[in-house]
């Protein structure tokens, strides 16, 4: 029943999206995630005390609030930009982009080994599931399934036309069949990771359960690096921003390289996030208290690497 409701939901949304003018969709956008913010409670204090802990420091209450208050209006608008979208030929996304650095990304590539992307839900996310096809570059991006049934049937129909989709259970077959396809694929490494498969790196500061496997792949391939973020421009157009690839260590100790590969990639998510705050996932739980072993090695200073799992999993969330 709920999946039913849900599915006519988002065809009338998708439908007026469609029908209405750009500048339209995107007041109706923001105005569901006014809505949003005002009526619906779930999760708005998660944001609040994410917003205080991040940046508690340098922002009054006040200027807090316009981050949180932001953040509902852009993922209102991102919403209805990704319902409005669906469907379309990847080709016609491409002028709404304003793509930066794209040199980084080609050059990487040259090398013969695929890219792994290293990028965050941070601006519309969704427009990278697309960008990639819209580019003329083969993209795969790691996905959780839901636990719904019916939300993950609709999520996929949402970014039918896009990337390829690699679940993140088991995929490590896939994500290395790929890389030396010469293909690029990407991790969204900004959200919480059970603690028994991951690393606790900092990230604004306060440790946060991180996956190790992208800097374990990249370690383990020799495939770059290659940040990658993307916003909402003033114009509305969507920046895609694609940085030089990280500088990873490679020692003789692989536990060492992978813990201090992770450290860097969130301090490159942070230092993105800092950029537009606004436009990021504050409502997700980033940071949960760390299991007894981690912090007991996080009091002594130490940063914890209590890893269980297996390569891939859950190295991504959407």
């Amino acid at each position: 029943m709920i999946g039913a409701v849900a599915a006519v939901a988002l065809r009338g949304v998708g439908a007026v999206a469609r029908w209405v003018p750009a500048r339209w969709a995107a007041a109706l956008g923001s105005g569901l995630g006014w809505i949003w913010y005002r009526l619906v409670p779930v999760r708005r204090g998660v944001a609040r005390a994410n917003v205080a802990r991040a940046l508690g420091a340098t922002l009054d209450a006040a200027q807090r609030e316009r981050i949180v208050r932001g953040m509902y209006r852009h993922l209102g608008r991102a919403f209805v930009e990704l319902v409005r979208g669906a469907g379309r030929a990847p080709e016609a996304l491409a002028a709404e982009l304003d793509v930066r650095g794209r040199a980084h990304l080609d050059g990487a590539l040259r090398a013969g080994r695929g890219a792994l992307v290293l990028t965050a839900h941070l601006g519309n996310w969704e427009v990278l599931v697309r960008a990639g096809a819209a580019l003329g570059v083969p993209v795969s991006i790691i996905t959780r399934r839901l636990r719904a049934g019916w939300a993950e049937r609709a999520w996929r129909r949402l970014r039918r036309g896009g990337a390829g989709l690699i679940v993140a259970e088991g995929g490590a077959r896939a994500v290395v069949a790929a890389l030396q396809a010469g293909e690029v694929v990407g991790y969204v490494l900004d959200q919480h990771m059970p603690p028994r498969r991951a690393v606790w790196v900092p990230f604004f500061g306060h440790p946060a359960a991180t996956s190790p496997d992208l800097a374990r792949l990249a370690r383990l391939t020799g495939a770059p690096v290659v940040p990658l973020f993307t916003w909402r421009g003033s114009d509305g157009r969507h920046v895609v921003e694609i940085q030089p690839p990280l500088a990873l260590p490679r020692t003789a100790s692989a536990a060492d390289d992978i813990l201090e590969g992770t450290r860097r990639c969130a301090a490159t998510i942070e230092a993105a996030v800092r950029a537009h705050p606004e436009q990021w996932l504050w409502i997700h739980r980033r940071w949960k208290p760390p299991p007894p072993d981690a912090a007991a090695a996080l009091a002594r200073g130490d940063v914890a690497d209590v890893r269980r799992g297996p390569p891939v999993s859950g190295a991504a969330a959407r």
